[in-house]
């Protein structure tokens, strides 16, 4: 999902996906801002224009396209994960040989022993 989303050409943004795999795993949590919205919104009283609201109805729908894009990618990297954790469980786990394919794998390993130890 991230890869096509970075292909194509549509005008959207990828820069949101670049970050997303990019950016570095943090095991704290991060700071929250020091001003609480309250406090920034009593302090600027002309942010409740008409202006400020569009703007920020603006900023929340790219905020919302974006955190869809990241949901996309984080269920695409999830069903990849399953299906690697799939791939490595029938690798794990074999199924059983018929007498047939047993008799063959034996008679190709005999044969690279043999190359491997004989003298040149």
């Amino acid at each position: 999902m991230a890869e096509a989303a970075l292909r194509s050409d549509e005008g959207f943004d990828t820069n949101i996906v670049r970050r997303l795999m990019a950016r570095p795993l943090r095991l704290v949590e991060t700071p929250i801002a020091e001003k609480p919205i309250a406090q920034v919104v009593a302090l600027h009283p002309g942010a409740a224009a008409t202006g400020d609201r569009a703007q920020a109805s603006d900023e929340v729908a790219k905020l919302k396209a974006q955190l869809l894009v990241m949901k996309a990618v984080l269920r695409s990297e999830r069903d990849e994960a399953a299906h690697l954790r799939a791939c490595i469980a029938t690798i794990a786990d074999p199924e059983p040989l018929s007498p047939e394919a047993q008799a063959v794998r034996d008679r190709w390993a005999a044969l690279v022993d043999q190359l491997l130890h004989t003298s040149r």
